[in-house]
């Protein structure tokens, strides 16, 4: 009667370890699915753990992030101005305000050596 217990018992131990088994291989499938890094956690069970506890398990990289940047006052004065000009051509078109003459003719804002202005400039901390 003993013996019949036995293997039963050891049937059942077998078909849990079947089933642990074919869960454990899904796992595996899934985390090499999404692509584990290779610095990831591995079941070595051989390893010296002392080893491992003091290991990272990821790779940090450093971030360089870019200075803050604005408009410059020029751009920003350009750009208001366009807008200005553009709701006031609509209600022109509207009939709701008369048409402006050209605008004066001045000096102008002096140019850099090759002739364009940063549109960005570096925004200093004050």
């Amino acid at each position: 009667m003993d013996m019949a217990n036995l293997r039963d018992a050891m049937r059942l131990l077998r078909a849990q370890r079947k089933e642990l088994s074919d869960q454990l291989d899904a796992v595996d499938k899934a985390l090499a699915a999404l692509g584990e890094p290779h610095g990831g956690p591995t079941t070595d069970d051989g390893a010296n753990p002392e080893a491992d506890a003091g290991a990272t398990l990821t790779e940090v990289l450093p971030t360089r992030l870019k200075s803050p940047r604005r408009l410059s006052d020029e751009h920003m004065h350009a750009l208001r101005e366009g807008r200005r000009n553009a709701r006031h051509s609509k209600e022109v078109a509207a009939g709701r305000a008369r048409d402006l003459p050209d605008p004066r003719p001045g000096p102008t804002a002096a140019a850099s050596a090759d002739g364009v202005r940063p549109r960005l400039v570096k925004q200093t901390k004050t």
